[in-house]
């Protein structure tokens, strides 16, 4: 029985060191030379002979990616601001004035002259749309200029409008009134305007009856508060040039014929 015990126990010695021999060889043998052709020899060529890894991780790049002292300095852009530039009203420099003015031709449709009357008519319809029942009031002269080369109508005026200025497209503030002079002078086929001796009247301050009067040629050279000054000259501005356009409109319109019946 003993002799029957140790024979088995040879024979299974023996079956385990053959799989443990087989086992091993093969493990051993393709595991660790497939790993090294894979992995040992690729791995020096990729990273280390081509330098790959170098290139892609290097210093330089690394350093422009997160921040390196090679990166450039930035600079803040300057704000340029432009110098304002005033406005200028028109301005008669022998006189020293700031003045409007004009010669209007006025021509019927077959391009002939229109005459002193009509024109004249068409002027008083004007005034009477612009002043209505204060023109009396503004009106200084409406007659014939015996002072005239030829023959000649003459209108004065002094009137004022109120100063309004506009601070944007949405808003109108009015500040005080704008006084002047107006002269429009009527020959046949065309008529003159001139606009002068412009004056701004302030508010008046509490406790006062009339506002402060500064002319234009003033508001125009005065270095002391030039943006306020140059809101009143662009109102004026406007105002005078709406007026004299809505002057040219009425006079140069066509008058209506009557048809013959008889």
């Amino acid at each position: 029985m003993l002799t029957l015990l140790c024979s088995l126990a040879f024979i299974s010695n023996a079956q385990d060191d053959e799989y443990s021999d087989d086992y091993s060889d093969d493990y051993s043998s393709d595991y660790s030379e497939d790993y090294e052709d894979d992995y040992s020899g690729d791995s020096s060529d990729e990273y280390s002979e081509d330098g790959d890894y170098g290139d892609d991780y290097g210093d330089d790049d690394f350093g422009d990616a997160f921040g390196s002292s090679k990166r450039e300095e930035y600079v803040p852009k300057k704000i340029i601001r432009k110098p304002y530039i005033r406005f200028v009203p028109p301005y008669d420099s022998s006189r020293e004035l700031v003045l409007y003015k004009a010669v209007i031709e006025v021509m019927d449709r077959d391009g002939y002259e229109v005459e002193i009357d009509t024109i004249r008519f068409r002027t008083n319809q004007w005034l009477e749309a612009e002043f209505g029942k204060n023109l009396k009031k503004f009106l200084t002269m409406d007659g014939i200029n015996d002072a005239a080369g030829e023959n000649e109508h003459k209108i004065t005026i002094h009137g004022a409008f109120p100063c309004e200025i506009q601070p944007n497209e949405f808003t109108t503030v009015t500040e005080g009134m704008v006084e002047y002079d107006m002269e429009i002078r009527v020959r046949d086929g065309r008529y003159r305007y001139t606009v002068k001796n412009l004056v701004h009247i302030a508010e008046p301050r509490p406790g006062e009856k009339e506002g402060e009067r500064t002319y234009f040629e003033y508001l125009m050279k005065s270095e002391d508060d030039v943006r306020a000054g140059d809101r009143i000259l662009v109102a004026a501005d406007k105002k005078i040039n709406s007026m004299m356009t809505e002057l040219r409109k009425t006079c140069q319109t066509n008058p209506i014929e009557e048809d013959d019946d008889w």
